[in-house]
């Protein structure tokens, strides 16, 4: 019996140490693309215009903004077409002028990730 009780309390010993264990929050925007990675931004407007931000400081100011922002990756990561814009604008990254990000599906350096409703703010920031 004694036995028994010992095995029961170390199983719910491990059992509660395994549970509080801190789940991962997401990876954040900078350690995706680490400083100084975006060249470009590109932003096509409804209207078919054409704003491209390449001044390195304009880029550095945006990132500041969003370097902090977490995000967690999608299980699916089949490629996926561009369904929703924000207000009829596409946002895209560059490094060197090779895509390397699409904000709207969350096509960051490769890699899916889930909608994050406080980077589509700043995303929409860059359409206005």
């Amino acid at each position: 019996m004694r036995r028994f009780l010992l095995y029961a309390c170390l199983l719910v010993s491990i059992a509660t140490q395994v549970s509080c264990q801190k789940k991962e929050d997401g990876v954040s925007f900078e350690s995706i693309y680490p400083a100084n990675y975006i060249t470009k931004i590109q932003v096509k407007e409804k209207d078919g215009g054409l704003i491209e931000i390449s001044n390195i400081e304009d880029v550095n100011k945006w990132i500041d903004k969003v370097k902090k922002i977490k995000f967690i990756r999608e299980e699916n990561q089949e490629d996926r077409e561009l369904l929703l814009i924000y207000n009829g604008c596409i946002v895209k990254a560059y490094r060197n002028e090779k895509e390397i990000g699409d904000f709207k599906i969350l096509k960051l350096n490769g890699v899916f990730f889930k909608e994050n409703i406080e980077f589509e703010k700043q995303v929409e920031s860059l359409c206005k």
